[in-house]
């Protein structure tokens, strides 16, 4: 049975703001510092960073901004667990998520639909005590007009298989120009300022490319390269099935262009597919 209770804000006074007007006046900031954002059509895929928003919150921002100008119904949102191990994917089964904006309501609808397809349940340990996603809901909140719900997936040990698995039933289940997905993963981690630069670049290219094999094989299971980077894979595959155009690069810097530590830095990076060629995406239908 999947709980249908209010998820509490977890992280809230750590990685940001614990109250409502810090949290807009921030977020108003970096909003200003992103820089000017195209219009038109939202990004079927963005990929953010999820550190404290002192250090990656730029990033993030710059990449949220992306989905305003038209923005999607429902935001399928994927992170890994850092505090809990358990093999293969935990749908985020609750009724709403709380921050310290108020409540985002949860799509049960589509985890039901994902989870009869794929078989993944709700690990309620993988999601109680995780920051990944839940930095960035505030960030949605703000800076997106009007409503929307969620669908968090926090991600575990997984096979290929699972990660086709889960492709396959999101490709199925949300429309890449009514709908969006948010990949959250930081790049290197506790590399020199330099190392990590060129390990990022690397790191990049592979995402741009479309070289999901080097990204897994580089990133390996300790993820020192990609914590997130089952959910990376995920979308490359996703963007496959929907036949999207190579990526943009938004922005990149590590924690020691944000006041870090240069002996010991960590990689943010916001990336954006494409919306849809139609044509394109008719065929791959």
């Amino acid at each position: 049975m999947v709980p249908t209770q209010t998820r509490k804000s977890a992280v809230a006074g750590a990685f940001y703001p614990s109250n409502a007007q810090d949290i807009r006046r921030m977020l108003d900031t970096l909003k200003s510092r992103a820089g000017d954002q195209p219009k038109g059509k939202h990004p079927p895929i963005v990929i953010v960073p999820h550190a404290g928003w002192v250090y990656s919150g730029l990033a993030a921002v710059r990449g949220i901004m992306t989905l305003a100008s038209s923005p999607p119904a429902r935001i399928v949102l994927i992170g890994p667990s850092h505090y809990h191990y358990f093999m293969g994917f935990s749908l985020g089964g609750y009724a709403n998520y709380m921050t310290p904006l108020g409540e985002i309501e949860g799509d049960l609808a589509l985890y039901h639909e994902i989870s009869d397809a794929t078989g993944y349940g709700f690990i309620e340990e993988a999601h109680i005590r995780e920051h990944s996603i839940e930095v960035i809901l505030p960030m949605l909140q703000h800076l997106l007009p009007g409503s929307f719900k969620i669908l968090p997936i926090q991600t575990g040990s997984v096979s290929r298989a699972d990660i086709n698995k889960l492709a396959d039933a999101l490709a199925a289940a949300i429309d890449p120009l009514a709908d969006a997905m948010v990949v959250s993963t930081d790049l290197s981690h506790f590399f020199s300022y330099d190392e990590a630069r060129g390990l990022d670049k690397d790191t990049i290219d592979y995402i741009i490319k479309g070289n999901d094999q080097a990204l897994i094989e580089r990133s390996g299971e300790g993820g020192r390269l990609c914590c997130g980077f089952t959910g990376v894979v995920v979308a490359m595959n996703l963007a496959k099935k929907w036949s999207l155009g190579e990526p943009e690069l938004l922005m990149y810097y590590n924690s020691g262009d944000s006041g870090g530590d240069l002996d010991r830095v960590v990689g943010y990076a916001s990336i954006a597919y494409p919306a849809p060629d139609l044509n394109a995406l008719n065929k791959a239908q």
